[in-house]
This record gives C-alpha cells, structure tokens and sequence, in this order.
C-alpha cells in the first residue's frame, strides 16, 4: 500500500458510469475502507442492492469539493508557508523578485513566523502593485551566453596560461 493521497485526478473518473467501492478503490490505489468513509462523509451512492453503486459524476462533486475545502487563498501581501501550513506575511516585507519568463515572476521570500523560505509566482502585470506593497530587491540571473568568458574549459586555459 502506498501512501495516502491528498488530492485525486478527476479526470479518471467518467461520469456517466457507475463505480462499486472495490473500484474506486482500484482506480485511487487506496483501501476500500477510505472509500467506505467517504460513504459516512456525505458521498452518495445507490444503497438498494450490494455492491454499492457510486455514480460518477457524484465522485467527481465530492472529491472536488473536498479537494477545494483544502485550499488556501493567499492575499497579496502572503505567502503559503508549508512548514506553517497556513497563508504567511513575509519578514519585514521584504521579497526579491527574479524574473522567469516575459510573462512571469518569482518572488522569494522568509516566514515572517518560521523563517522558512517561501515563493510565490506572479504574473508579470501584478509587478507594479508587489513593488508598492514590498521591500523589493530585484535579482538578474545571470546566463552563461551573458557572461564575458564563455569558454566551458576555463580552468584548463588558466592552467595552460600558468606554464
């Protein structure tokens, strides 16, 4: 058995048929006692005959709405810190941003509880508005094409220099 899951791929689920607990229970690669608990938490299943029959779209509803319970908005201003486990302000309000593409940027923070490192990627047209609210030091990551020796063998030519 391997470890439990906390989220579910939904999109192996059709909807239009119908699942016994042995089968969800197959199609997750978990017990079929989870699935009996999903039951008693509010799944709703064909109880007439035995085997239960579990309509697909109903598992579709209840694992997204339970997968959707767990998720936490962070406002602007926070980051989700997992050693916390809960939405986080950065240290001071400091951050750094590195940009990672046109359209996107990372920003690097601390807990401001923790001091556990946090990131957070944003779209480029929120930058305006992450400059106003933190400390920003902006990072420029550096690409080997930027840099003035581009020889892969430098430690070579250096040692060929020296005799």
């Amino acid at each position: 058995m391997t470890k439990r899951k906390r989220t579910y791929n939904l999109r192996l689920i059709k909807a239009t048929w119908p699942y016994s607990v042995r089968e969800i229970a197959a199609l997750y690669d978990v017990h079929k006692n989870l699935v009996l608990r999903w039951l008693k938490e509010g799944l709703q299943a064909n109880r007439d005959k035995r085997p239960f029959l579990i309509r697909g779209s109903e598992l579709i509803r209840f694992l997204s709405v339970r997968q959707q319970s767990r998720k936490r908005k962070c406002a602007v201003t926070e980051f989700f810190c997992f050693k916390c486990r809960a939405p986080r302000e950065a240290y001071l309000g400091i951050a750094d941003v590195v940009i990672e593409s046109p359209s996107r940027f990372r920003l690097k923070a601390l807990c401001a509880v923790c001091s556990t490192a946090v990131n957070k990627m944003q779209g480029i047209e929120k930058l305006q508005k992450i400059q106003n609210t933190f400390h920003v030091q902006q990072l420029v990551g550096q690409h080997i094409l930027e840099c003035n020796n581009l020889s892969v063998n430098s430690d070579l030519e250096a040692k060929n220099a020296q005799h």
